[in-house]
C-alpha cells in the first residue's frame, strides 16, 4: 500500500492562485516574485508569522481570557510581562521574543536547509544541541518549561533508525514541526505528508499529534494557494474544510495501519481530528468542541486554547476562517484573546494567517518589535528559495544567546524577598491558570529515562514474542 492516498487534494494546489480567473491570476502574480510555484511574500509572511505570534502569545501564556483584558487590554503588541513578575507570573519572558513552538520549527529549517535527504537525522542532532549548557531553571537553550518536551528529547538518545519515540504527547507543541516543511515544499504532496508524519513520530507517537503535523502541513499549503479576499467567500470555506477533514482521515488511516495497538482515544480516537474538523462549520462551534474533545482524553478539556491538539488546531483553524476583520492583525489579536495557551496557539494562528495574508500586511510594528527579527526573514527567504544562506547565525549560537540574555533579564526582574500579596493581588491570581511545570533536576530526568529505557525494552520484548497471522 503506498503511504497516504492525496490525489484528490492535491489537484486543488496544482495552481498557486486555483480560484481566481487565468488571466487575473497572472498579471497578480507577475507583480509579485514567484519562488518554487508560490508567492514569496506569503512565504516569508507564514515563518515570520509564526514567529510573531508566537512571541506575542507567550507574554500572555497561562492566562484566562479575563486576566487578559485586565493586565493587557488587548493582545494587539508585544506586551511588557515586568510589571506582573511575582503577581501572577513566575517565569519571566523577554519582550518579543519567540518560545519553543518556534524552536521546535527552526531545529527542522536548519536541518533542512543543511541537508534536505537527511533532514531527520539533522533535526535530531539538532533538538539534542539546544537541550546542552543552558542556564539555571532551563531545559537547556529552550525557552519552556513543560514536561513534553524535556522527556521527547531526552528520548532521543536512545532512538535508532526507523523507530518512533516513545513520548505519548498531545500538546500541540510539535505540530509547528510541519510550518518549514510545508513552506520548503510550498505544495502539498505525498512526499510532503510523508514528512510531516515522520517528523512528529521523532518527538511524539502520538495519534492526534502525528496527525494534527501532517493537517497543519497541508493547512500551510492550502492558504499560500489563496488570495486573502477568497477568505471571505463562503463557498471557499466550504471547500477547505472537507478537504481538511479528508487529509486527516487519510492520516489517520496510516496511522492505524502502522501502529493498530494504539489505544490513543479508545475506539473513537480513530478519527478524532476528523470529526472535530466536522463539528468546526456548525455553530456555536466552541462549546461543542470542548465537549467533544472530552471523549478523547482523562484530562478534562473545559476550554477550546488548553493544550490538546484536538481543540487548540481546530481553534486556529477557526479564527482564520472567521476573522473580525479580513487582515494579519486583526486575525491573531482576536485569536490571543481565547487565553491559555496563547503561545501555541499564537503560533498555529501566526503561520496560517501569515500564508493566506503575506508578509507586507503585517503590521510594521511587529515586524521591528520580534526579537531575532533579521534571521528569521533570513529562514524564511532560504526556505522559499530552498537553499540557506551563508550568512546566517549557527542556530544553537543563535539560541543560546537569546535563552541567556532573557535568562540575566530574568534576574534582574525577580525581587529578593517575595511580600504578601494584597487582596488586590489576590484576586488578580484567581484570574491566572497554573503556571508551566518546573523543569526537573538532572537526577530526577536520569531516572526517568532508566525507567523509560526498561519499559521500552520490555514492549519491544513482548513485540517479539507475539505469534504471526500464519501461526495463528
Amino acid at each position: 500500500m503506498a503511504l497516504f492516498g492525496w490525489q484528490r487534494v492535491i489537484s486543488a494546489q496544482l495552481n498557486p492562485c486555483p480560484f481566481l480567473p487565468g488571466v487575473a491570476r497572472h498579471a497578480h502574480l507577475t507583480a509579485r516574485k514567484i519562488m518554487n510555484g508560490v508567492d514569496k511574500d506569503k512565504i516569508i509572511g507564514s515563518w515570520f508569522g509564526m514567529a510573531v505570534g508566537d512571541a506575542m502569545g507567550r507574554s500572555a501564556k497561562g492566562l484566562k481570557p479575563a486576566a487578559i483584558r485586565q493586565i493587557f487590554g488587548t493582545m494587539d503588541d508585544f506586551k511588557d510581562v515586568r510589571p506582573m513578575m511575582g503577581k501572577g507570573i513566575k517565569n519571566y519572558r523577554m519582550q518579543g521574543l519567540y518560545g519553543a513552538p518556534t524552536q521546535c520549527a527552526l531545529v527542522v529549517c536548519d536541518a533542512l536547509l543543511n541537508n534536505k535527504k537527511q533532514f531527520l537525522q539533522g533535526s535530531v542532532k539538532n533538538f539534542q544541541q539546544l537541550a546542552k549548557a543552558g542556564p539555571e531553571g532551563y531545559f537547556g537553550i529552550y525557552r519552556n518549561h513543560s514536561a513534553c518536551l524535556w522527556r521527547a528529547v531526552d528520548l532521543l538518545d536512545d532512538l535508532e533508525d526507523g523507530q518512533v519515540s516513545e513520548q505519548n504527547s498531545s500538546t500541540s507543541l510539535f505540530t509547528t514541526l510541519a510550518v518549514p516543511l510545508a513552506l520548503f515544499q510550498g505544495k502539498w504532496s505525498k512526499t510532503l505528508a510523508r514528512q510531516c508524519f515522520e517528523t512528529c513520530l521523532l518527538m511524539s507517537r502520538n495519534r492526534f499529534e502525528v496527525v494534527g503535523t501532517v493537517l497543519t502541513g497541508f493547512l500551510v499549503t492550502r492558504f499560500l494557494a489563496l488570495q486573502p479576499e477568497e477568505n471571505l467567500l463562503p463557498s471557499v470555506r466550504q471547500d477547505i474544510l472537507p478537504e481538511a477533514e479528508e487529509i486527516c482521515q487519510q492520516a489517520e488511516a496510516e496511522y492505524q495501519q502502522r501502529f493498530p495497538e494504539s489505544e490513543d482515544g479508545g475506539l473513537k480516537g480513530k478519527n478524532a481530528l476528523s470529526g472535530a474538523l466536522r463539528g468546526l462549520a456548525d455553530k456555536p462551534f466552541l462549546p461543542w468542541l470542548s465537549e467533544y474533545a472530552n471523549t478523547f482524553t482523562r484530562s478534562e478539556i473545559r476550554y477550546p486554547s488548553q493544550g490538546f491538539v484536538l481543540t487548540l488546531l481546530p481553534l486556529a483553524l477557526h479564527c482564520v476562517l472567521l476573522p473580525p476583520k479580513p487582515d494579519f492583525a486583526s486575525t491573531l489579536t482576536h485569536s490571543l484573546g481565547n487565553g491559555r495557551e496563547t503561545e501555541m496557539l499564537g503560533a498555529l494562528v501566526g503561520a496560517l494567517a501569515g500564508a493566506l495574508y503575506g508578509f507586507d500586511n503585517i503590521p510594521a510594528g511587529w515586524k521591528s518589535g520580534l526579537v531575532n527579527a533579521k534571521e528569521i526573514r533570513l529562514r524564511a527567504e532560504a526556505l522559499s528559495a530552498r537553499r540557506g544562506k551563508k550568512e546566517q547565525k549557527h542556530l544553537f549560537d543563535m539560541e543560546a544567546g537569546l535563552t541567556a540574555k532573557e535568562f540575566e533579564e530574568g534576574k534582574r526582574c525577580l525581587t529578593k524577598e517575595t511580600k504578601k500579596p494584597s487582596r488586590t493581588q489576590m484576586q488578580l491570581l484567581d484570574l491566572w491558570n497554573e503556571e508551566e511545570s518546573s523543569l526537573p533536576s538532572k537526577e530526577d530526568r536520569a531516572q526517568w529515562r532508566k525507567l523509560q529505557k526498561e519499559k521500552t525494552k520490555s514492549k519491544r520484548d513482548r513485540r517479539k514474542n507475539i505469534p504471526s497471522l500464519d501461526d495463528i
